[in-house]
């Protein structure tokens, strides 16, 4: 009885995980929208393709750099608490 009882548990599993997978599906309405330009985790580079805009990140600010309207914006905030 233990090993039918097994059986019927592992078989229960694989059922339910292959439903589970099966059913999966890529997301594709933000796919390839921002492309990650280069930097590290502190100072990061990355392109929206959508908007045109560019965005730098540095240690206590963000540049927002417009290229189809010309003009960029920079962003400001504190990373550590006081």
């Amino acid at each position: 009885m233990k090993h039918y009882a097994i059986g019927l548990i592992t078989g229960i599993f694989l059922t339910l995980s292959a439903v589970t997978f099966l059913g999966a599906t890529k997301s594709a309405q933000n796919d390839g929208r921002y492309q990650f330009i280069g930097g590290s985790t502190v100072d990061m580079k990355i392109f929206d393709t959508r908007t045109g805009k560019f965005y730098m990140r540095g240690r206590d600010f963000v540049t927002e750099y417009d290229i189809i309207n010309s003009y960029y914006r920079v962003h400001t905030y504190k990373l550590y608490g006081d």
